[in-house]
């Protein structure tokens, strides 16, 4: 990791904390872009949870982390949100914000979950960033330094105005007895909109791993590929929130190959879209001819042939990952997954054939239209899948594994099924319990089922307000969620449908992408129909919304 070799421009002294292992941590990227942007601006030092309860100290500088001027939180998973709890209390700074003087570290986050929506964390952080925190970043830092002495509170309120910055003290809300918000407001200086931040020129730049760390990916050097994706799945956050979707320009994505194999000997591609890269193969094909190994998250049937599954093979994946999501062809056009089940099976056929030896498949379970059948239909496609895999398999000599995961499906802020329901305890219990008896017994089937309650807090800490992350105080407190829930008067009100004209703790967020829009692709994913990818790249096009003359 960089060490501070020259005067920052600005006197300030950051943490950049990851709410989770050191591993976990220096897997997501944003982390790395973020500690890079900070690290040329002002005095930054990084931050994990310790395994194992291992002491809580800064990564360069062996610092306790209350000595900082400001900690600056990376929240990716919205559960994650004990953890921060856990660090703030090890680091003896007050939980809430409000219980925080002036001699205390301001604290912050940034990442994906606050910017699906803030609310659940508000009580937490003196302020969040709103989408690709690193564009505003030195503004922010450069107001901080120049308030330092000042009160707080005066200090927050230097940064209301600042584009992506949400202060939550500045804002509140009218809730009624069922927890439902009533009316919002804005006090002192805070905007009554929030924009997200997004980075039009990020397919010149790219993004790629700084801090040589070890990460879940093994032996890789991690680069991304683009931001977001343009499928549009209806369940998918990343397909909205990431909007317009940026491809990282080839020139620029060989530049950072060549750059991640003088330190590693594999690049691990990361993105939510890797397979529609334009120049995808060609990728591959630089990756292979510098002598290095290939990891990729997951690829997209559809955008898989065997000229690239043999690529894959040759960079050493051995695995491929595919995500069908539904059991049936009906609910995937439902929700915008318009893949046939012809297509799965043929391309596992493929990948068999190119030299891969095992499968990972991923499904939701509880998504909105769902019916029993298509419940059964996961185990029935599952049989076929293996059946195919063995057939394809036997004149290789091998047959390896198909492994299972199924997850209850969250719904997520800023996509067409915010509006929709958490599925109750019951049915989730029973639905998992029919693939389990379907598929456990399966030979080279490993199954892997999630919790409904791990899932029902991650859909609180999703969709609620800011009792919600009083609802987290009280758990972390207590170390009992469901008590927490219940005393706290939460799961009905969150976790429960909501009505078109509903005023949504998020509201306030703009993402670029209209509520009109949203609620017009939940209309179609009942109907049944499926909406075209977005067209490439920054066409102008607007039809979900205007991202200052530009969206996917």
């Amino acid at each position: 990791m960089p060490q501070k070799a020259k005067e920052r421009e600005f006197r300030l002294s950051v943490c950049l904390v990851y709410p989770n292992t050191q591993k976990v941590g220096a897997s997501y990227l944003g982390f790395h872009k973020i500690y890079s942007a900070l690290s040329e601006v002002c005095d930054c030092d990084t931050a994990f949870l310790p395994e194992g309860g291992g002491k809580l100290r800064s990564q360069n500088q062996n610092r306790e982390l209350g000595s900082f001027d400001l900690l600056a939180f990376s929240l990716t998973f919205e559960t994650d949100i004990l953890n921060v709890l856990e660090i703030l209390k090890r680091a003896g700074v007050p939980l809430e914000r409000e219980e925080r003087d002036d001699d205390q570290p301001l604290v912050c986050a940034g990442g994906i979950a606050p910017t699906l929506n803030p609310e659940p964390f508000a009580d937490f952080f003196d302020f969040m960033v709103i989408g690709e925190g690193e564009l505003t970043l030195r503004e922010w830092v450069e107001k901080l330094a120049e308030s330092g002495g000042k009160r707080r509170m005066e200090r927050l309120e230097s940064l209301a105005g600042t584009a992506g910055v949400y202060v939550p003290s500045l804002y509140e809300e009218e809730l009624a007895e069922t927890g439902r918000i009533i009316s919002r407001k804005t006090l002192g200086s805070g905007p009554a909109v929030v924009k997200r931040l997004y980075d039009v020129s990020f397919a010149k730049k790219g993004s790629a791993q700084v801090m040589d760390m070890e990460t879940v990916f093994g032996d890789s050097w991690l680069l991304e590929t683009g931001k977001g994706c343009g499928q549009g799945c209806r369940f998918c956050a990343a397909g909205f929130i990431y909007r317009p979707t940026r491809h990282v320009d080839l020139e620029r994505l060989v530049e950072q190959i060549s750059d991640g194999l003088a330190r590693k000997k594999r690049i691990g591609l990361i993105g939510s879209a890797i397979c529609e890269h334009p120049d995808i193969k060609k990728v591959y094909a630089e990756i292979l001819r510098q002598g290095g190994g290939i990891n990729v998250s997951s690829l997209r049937i559809g955008y898989v042939d065997s000229e690239m599954l043999r690529q894959l093979v040759r960079g050493g994946l051995h695995t491929m990952t595919i995500a069908p999501e539904a059991g049936t062809e009906r609910l995937r056009r439902s929700v915008n997954k318009n893949v046939a089940d012809a297509e799965i099976l043929g391309t596992v056929g493929e990948a068999v054939t190119a030299g891969m030896r095992n499968v990972k498949m991923y499904f939701l379970v509880g998504l909105p239209g769902e019916e029993d059948g298509d419940v059964t239909a996961i185990v029935t496609l599952v049989k076929k899948l293996r059946d195919e895999f063995v057939k394809k398999s036997k004149p290789l000599g091998r047959a390896g594994k198909i492994t299972v995961a199924v997850n209850p499906f969250v719904p997520k802020p800023q996509t067409p099924f915010q509006w929709e329901p958490f599925a109750a305890q019951k049915d989730l219990k029973r639905k998992m319990a029919e693939v389990k008896k379907g598929l456990s017994r399966e030979a080279n089937v490993e199954l892997k089922l999630e919790s409904g309650k791990g899932a029902a807090v991650q859909a609180l800490m999703s969709l609620g307000n800011r009792t919600a992350g009083r609802g987290a105080v009280r758990a972390f407190t207590d170390g009992d969620w469901k008590n927490a829930l219940r005393e706290a008067g939460l799961a009905s009100a969150s976790l429960a449908g909501r009505d078109k004209n509903e005023i949504l703790p998020w509201d306030f967020i703009d993402s670029g992408v209209t509520k009109e829009y949203l609620w017009n692709e939940r209309e179609r994913a009942f109907a049944g129909k499926v909406t075209p990818p977005c067209p490439p790249g920054l066409s102008g096009c607007e039809r979900c919304g205007k991202f200052l003359g530009n969206c996917c």
